[in-house]
């Protein structure tokens, strides 16, 4: 009997331990805390601070925009029709534009070479944002090849959440239910998107605006 107690009690020994470690193999390690940005480790008063900063920043460049770079602009590139069209356009759909470069490059640059690529996409975000048509903007007499590739850029930030989901209807109807692959579009197709919808604004600045 004592050795038969003290095998079985080897045996459960033996079991116990088995259990543990595959406790300890199954249990996933805890999720590391976010570390807060900048802006989150503001206290409430400095983060209003900020945000009427930013927000009297973007009015005070809309009407700047709009009340004498666009009119100078205008006035230097108005008489050459394709080129101030282009021009125009650079401020709204160069932003798509260069969020198309930043995705194209996102699994191929350096990691260097991609924060300078965003931080251009987001500067030239940022204008594209400041384009919105206005009372006031609508008021500036510009030539009419320029106002047709400012508009379309302007008008093609505006209507940006529209035309993402048009681009998720389409790629949900196309690849995963016609072509039947269920998975998401890569960078490089999204890159391409980008690319396609500035193109597309160009084109519509160049054409339906000014007829």
């Amino acid at each position: 009997m004592g050795k038969n107690g003290r095998r079985k009690q080897r045996q459960r020994d033996s079991q116990r331990e088995r259990d543990d470690s595959s406790v300890r193999t199954t249990t996933k390690p805890a999720k590391q805390a976010r570390e807060k940005n900048w802006f989150q480790r503001q206290h409430g008063g400095v983060q209003t601070l900020i945000v009427l900063g930013v927000t009297a920043s973007v009015v005070g460049f809309h009407f700047l925009l709009w009340g004498s770079i666009f009119p100078a602009l205008g006035e230097a590139v108005g008489r050459m029709p394709v080129v101030s069209t282009v021009v125009g356009w650079l401020f709204g759909g160069g932003a798509f534009m260069a969020w198309g470069v930043v995705a194209i490059n996102h699994d191929t640059a350096k990691p260097a070479t991609k924060k300078r690529l965003q931080a251009v996409a987001w500067v030239w975000s940022a204008v594209a944002v400041v384009l919105f048509p206005s009372g006031y903007a609508n008021g500036i007499r510009l030539p009419v090849d320029f106002w047709a590739g400012v508009y379309a850029g302007a008008y093609g930030t505006i209507l940006t959440p529209v035309a993402l989901g048009v681009v998720a209807l389409g790629w949900w109807l196309l690849v995963n239910k016609l072509f039947g692959h269920k998975k998401e579009p890569s960078n490089q197709a999204v890159g391409w998107i980008c690319v396609a919808y500035a193109t597309l604004l160009l084109i519509w600045g160049s054409t339906l605006l000014r007829q």
